[in-house]
Order: C-alpha cells, then structure tokens, then sequence
C-alpha cells in the first residue's frame, strides 16, 4: 500500500476528549489474592457508599485481577474500610494523583490506538491503565499531567469546531441514609 506523506499527516477526527477530576487508582494484587477478596472489596466499597467512577477487572478463575480509581478524598475512608479486613489488608496497591483521559468515538479505528500510545510514551507520561468499551478509550494517568496529555494528543486528533476538552462540572457524592 503506497502511503503519501499527506495522508500519514492527516489528522485524526474525534469528537471529544473528557477528563476526570483527582482520582486515586487501587489495584487489586493478584499474588495469592483469594477469589473471593475481589468481590469482598467492592462489596465494602458499596456498603461504605462509595463511587467507582473507573473499573476494570481481568482474567478467570483464580487469576482475576482488578483495578478501580476513586475519588481523590475517598482514599482515608477506603483504607479505614479495609483495614479491618486481613483478606484485604496487604493485597491493595494505591496509586494516587491520577487522572483518567478519554478520546471518543473510537470508531474500532486502531491507528487512534496506535498514535495514542505512541504519542504519550514518547512524551514520557506515565500510563498506569488503559481501556476500552464500545466507543471510548480511555487511558490512566498522572492527574497533573491530564492538559499536557491533550495538547500532545490534539497535535494529531481534530476536534469539532467549537468544541474542548471537558472535565466535570458536578460531582456526585453518595450519603448514607
């Protein structure tokens, strides 16, 4: 296929870019994680009423793995939650300060997956996470780093006219009863 240098400079179209707010990542470690542990923690989390805004879980069986990110200020009441549960205690692993980025629709186009990963690792940025439903992408990454992020992704990805990266303008807490 001959490719000219017009159509590798083309840019890609979007039609949106959202931001989280500060989110904290929790990784569920799967070194002698017991099945059942997973199902433990978000059973807490939804007991102590608190959100999941991302949440990815992996795997079969015995080797399920998961990971979520949380609200940045939920962090000291998850970890009184699972403090006082040994299954849990030692096999969470915190991340803070990250932020989630997601570019849709994705179109199934896998070159936007392609120059989004290529684009980010050459600038460094560190991915702790990435994922993708039927029309997002969605990747992890430092919450600081969340602008830069765009303007690097924006270099090679057209938005609609009139139209910027969005971030929440509510956020949604949940009360107990």
């Amino acid at each position: 296929m001959n490719h000219t240098r017009e159509s590798i400079d083309k840019k890609i179209r979007i039609n949106g870019i959202k931001l989280s707010t500060e989110l904290v990542q929790v990784n569920l470690l799967n070194r002698f994680f017991p099945q059942d542990s997973g199902a433990l923690f978000f059973q807490l989390l939804a007991q102590n009423q608190i959100n999941i805004p991302f949440i990815l879980t992996s795997g079969m069986g015995e080797k399920i793995i998961g990971s979520c990110c949380v609200a940045a200020e939920d962090i000291h009441r998850i970890k009184k939650v699972v403090g006082g549960e040994p299954k849990l205690k030692e096999k969470l692993e915190f991340i803070p300060g990250v932020g989630t980025l997601c570019i849709f629709p994705h179109h199934s186009n896998l070159k936007l997956l392609g120059l989004s990963f290529y684009l980010l690792g050459k600038q460094h940025l560190p991915l702790y996470g990435m994922a993708s439903s039927i029309s997002s992408l969605t990747f992890i990454t430092d919450y600081s780093q969340l602008d830069n992020a765009v303007s690097i992704l924006l270099e090679y990805m057209n938005l609609p006219p009139n139209h910027a990266p969005f971030r929440p303008e509510i956020h949604v807490i949940q009360k107990k009863r």
